[in-house]
């Protein structure tokens, strides 16, 4: 009985979370292929370096912080990002992600929704830039 309910609590878990990925990554594979990526990417490309990271991780923040964490790190995931690139990555988006979701979060709990979001914003551009200097 419990091991029945565990599996049909991770195959829900599964369902989500494929749900979230995969439109993300089909997205950036079309992108890619098409060309567009590397269009965005070329127009990302001077503030991405500032975080060590190529253009196309542009659209991955975008995504991470407009959809939530797993659609940022399931539309990087086409770009072949390396073990530096992979964790200032990450580490920015574990600071900012969801902010459509979070600021309704932010203001049921009374918070001023933009400071908090142009925090979360700034302290993620802070730990990237510095990561990728001590990396």
């Amino acid at each position: 009985m419990a091991v029945s309910r565990g599996l049909r609590a991770t195959g829900r878990v599964v369902a989500d979370l494929a749900r979230t990925m995969l439109p993300a990554m089909i997205a950036v594979t079309i992108l890619d292929r098409s060309g567009w990526l590397a269009r965005l990417a070329a127009l990302a490309a001077p503030a991405m370096a500032w975080f060590g990271l190529p253009g196309g991780t542009a659209l991955a923040l975008l995504m991470g912080n407009v959809v939530g964490l797993y659609s940022g790190i399931a539309a990087a995931i086409p770009l072949g990002l390396d073990y530096k690139e992979w964790t200032v990555l990450g580490t920015m988006l574990a600071i900012s992600h969801a902010h459509p979701v979070e600021a309704a979060i932010i203001a049921r709990a009374g918070a001023n929704t933009w400071v908090v979001l142009a925090a979360r914003l700034a302290a993620s551009a802070a730990a990237g830039w510095v990561l990728n200097r001590l990396l």
